[in-house]
């Protein structure tokens, strides 16, 4: 089970699974080669990607926003379950909701798009 202290909200609990090898292989195939070198983030010298518990992650989520390798970081990150800081433009709460998408049965592509997308740039329906 695992705990969620979001300042001046309840916490919240909720398990959330781990994903199978097969379910990692496939998020780590959205990952671009080199992505790391592409990002946003890339010359930043101050930790906002990481920041401590309960401190604010705006500025690292604004520095995401429209970094070309978005889609690619939070691959990664979901891939090699990253508990901690900013990737892709999610927080530790956020991609806790996606693996648990992806454990219920969403596709990849549609978790991966629907978290790094801004809305009116989706062009996939839902089946």
């Amino acid at each position: 089970m695992k705990f969620h202290a979001i300042p001046g909200q309840l916490e919240l609990v909720f398990e959330v699974p781990a994903l199978t090898a097969d379910q990692r292989a496939e998020v780590a195939a959205y990952a671009v080669p080199g992505w790391a070198s592409m990002g946003e983030c890339r010359s930043v010298a101050d930790d906002s990607c990481f920041p401590d518990p309960g401190q604010a992650t705006a500025a690292a989520l604004d520095r995401c926003s429209f970094c070309p390798v978005r889609r690619s970081c939070l691959a990664s990150a979901l891939a090699n379950d990253e508990e901690f800081g900013v990737w892709g433009g999610t927080t530790e709460v956020q991609r806790d909701v996606i693996r648990e998408d992806i454990a219920a049965g969403v596709p990849i592509a549609d978790a991966l798009d629907g978290s790094t997308l801004l809305p009116e740039l989706l062009w996939r329906q839902a089946s």
